[in-house]
């Protein structure tokens, strides 16, 4: 469980980044603190199912991408363009 707690982590606080978002831009899209975002981002604690489906929508990647370690797409790309 340890695991995928650093998996999930690790893939919102890279998407984060990549996005050029602050903690408390996601928190305020989530209805959340930042305070919260952070504990995801060091494992501390593990959004609720419905709220990785809507971080999910944010960074426009699938729930599968939230929760896998090993990624073979650019996550800034959409389905239909990495089957381009």
């Amino acid at each position: 469980m340890n695991d995928i707690k650093n998996i999930i982590a690790k893939n919102i606080a890279d998407l984060r980044q990549a996005k050029g978002m602050t903690q408390l831009e996601l928190a305020e899209k989530l209805n959340y603190s930042d305070k919260t975002i952070s504990k995801w981002e060091r494992a501390e604690s593990t959004p609720d199912i419905s709220i990785l489906i809507e971080i999910a929508s944010i960074f426009d990647v699938t729930l599968d991408y939230l929760v896998t370690k090993e990624h073979t797409a650019n996550p800034t790309q959409t389905e239909t363009e990495t089957q381009a």
